[in-house]
């Protein structure tokens, strides 16, 4: 009943990120849904769905320049953060969920300080070409926790970029 109502990577995510491997978890619906809320809908999907939008509107293409920015940051978009594949390796799932999502508050953060909305020319476009290889990165790391959604945002960020339905519509 819960993947009905909140997808399987919404499940895979509150038992990986809020269940510790090593321990007994508790696990309620009333958890489930307040973290689906919290940092799937308001988290991630919010970010995406803002973005995406500001570079609907401004016309905005990834290609060279968000693709150059994303290996000189992240060395090859490839690759894990070093801090995800640690965790990984060491099975602390959690750990790895809570470095994507830091990352996650820092393009949140960004988006709020620079206020795209009210730019253009240039200043916009380049911060629009950070946050989207940041995005990027943030739905590569994620692929081993929310692969349809990772894949679903990483198709969303290439080529011309366009809103989509949300990732996770709030419940209420």
């Amino acid at each position: 009943v819960a993947i009905e109502k909140y997808g399987a990577d919404a499940l895979r995510y509150f038992c990986l990120a809020k269940i510790s491997p090593f321990q007994d978890g508790d696990f309620s619906e009333d958890k489930l849904k307040e973290s689906y809320n919290a940092d799937l809908a308001n988290g991630l999907g919010n970010l995406v769905a803002r973005v995406a939008k500001l570079c609907e509107t401004n016309f905005v293409i990834t290609g060279k320049a968000a693709e150059q920015s994303t290996t000189e940051r992240f060395n090859d978009l490839n690759h894990f953060n070093k801090e995800v594949e640690n965790a990984l390796v060491d099975y602390k799932f959690n750990e790895a969920l809570n470095f994507i999502w830091s990352q996650i508050t820092d393009c949140d953060k960004l988006v709020n300080q620079e206020k795209p909305w009210e730019l253009s020319g240039e200043k916009l476009n380049q911060i629009l070409q950070d946050l989207i290889s940041r995005i990027q990165h943030i739905a590569h790391n994620l692929k081993p926790f929310l692969p349809e959604t990772a894949e679903k945002i990483l198709k969303q960020f290439s080529g011309q970029i366009k809103s989509t339905d949300p990732l996770f519509p709030r419940i209420s």
